[in-house]
């Protein structure tokens, strides 16, 4: 057996293990001297556009792409979306769409991108299922099948602050949210920024201005976190043991916060596991079936801005009374 790379592109969702934060790696296996398509595709149920990767599988030649595959996601009812080939870019955070061969910087040619058309904008939808078909040019074929967690909300914050809010320093603040039906777990990243001039740097380290942080709920049940203290599990190697002790203890005045906060299916949660992150064991089985491997997920997320200042604020606050 051999180990197969997978470049994770989380930009499907938000920004970290989730999000987008760029590549991470994780690892299934395949038969020795195997070569293998690898399909990585996480549905977004609040992206415009969706966004599938394609590449081989590692070998001692290094990965490569898979140009030129007929790419489609099959909605409810039987409607086809026809995905096209991008430059590889747009499957980066942060990319832009492009066609193939419009001038950017492509990283090599270890993976290929391809996009979903922007008349089929808001085609997924929370609770609903979808199937994956992919056919390339030598005629492989992978399918896959995800349903997508269904819609939920933030029950604190209040409804009137469900999209931004103010906290003051120094204080925790209770996140519950209403289940999500079918979520498999929901993983939370929370984005810290203006810490450098927030807080003194300690003697011999400097504090970063933006600290990203993760949090997890193992279940569809377990709909609640405590915000910051239940974040950073993740990180205890990432960053300075003080630091990460003062940030739980509740954000510092002048720092601002988003939260993105996400409902995802088991595939997903079997497509991201690795190194730290093994919420319920090593990953086994691919989600993907036929002439491939690779996880074809799903996710439904939340934002929330938070404004942590003592007064002066123009958002309403995080905590009633």
């Amino acid at each position: 057996m051999i180990a197969l790379r997978i470049p994770r592109i989380a930009a499907a969702l938000l920004g970290v293990v989730l999000l987008g934060a760029g590549c991470t790696l994780a690892e299934v296996t395949t038969p020795e001297a195997e070569d293998v398509l690898v399909v990585e595709a996480i549905l977004n149920a609040s992206a415009p556009t969706q966004r599938i990767l394609l590449h081989r599988s590692l070998t001692e030649e290094g990965e490569r792409g898979e140009p030129g595959a007929q790419v489609s996601v099959f909605a409810p009812g039987g409607r086809e979306i026809s995905f096209a080939e991008v430059n590889p870019t747009a499957c980066l955070p942060g990319g832009e769409i492009q066609a193939p061969g419009e001038p950017g910087p492509l990283p090599g040619n270890s993976f290929s991108c391809y996009a979903s058309p922007s008349d089929a904008a808001g085609f997924v939808v929370p609770g609903e299922g979808y199937d994956l078909e992919v056919l390339t040019r030598a005629g492989e074929r992978a399918r896959a099948r995800t349903r997508v967690p269904g819609a939920f909300a933030l029950r604190q914050p209040s409804q009137d602050a469900a999209r931004a809010c103010s906290l003051p320093p120094d204080t925790p603040l209770p996140l519950v949210w209403t289940r999500a039906e079918g979520a498999w777990s929901y993983l939370a990243e929370l984005s810290i920024t203006g810490l450098a001039s927030a807080l003194p740097a300690a003697a011999g380290s400097a504090i970063p201005d933006t600290v990203r942080l993760t949090g997890l709920s193992i279940s569809e049940s377990d709909t609640t976190m405590v915000l910051p203290g239940d974040f950073g599990i993740f990180q205890r190697t990432e960053f300075d043991s003080s630091l990460l002790l003062r940030i739980s203890r509740g954000l510092p005045e002048g720092v601002a916060a988003r939260l993105v906060l996400a409902a995802v299916d088991r595939n997903y949660v079997n497509g991201v596991r690795g190194g730290v992150f093994n919420p319920s064991g090593r990953v086994r089985i691919s989600s993907v079936r036929g002439n491939g491997v690779g996880v074809f997920g799903s996710l439904v997320p939340l934002t929330l801005l938070i404004d942590v200042r003592r007064e002066g604020s123009p958002y309403p606050p995080c905590l009633e009374g």
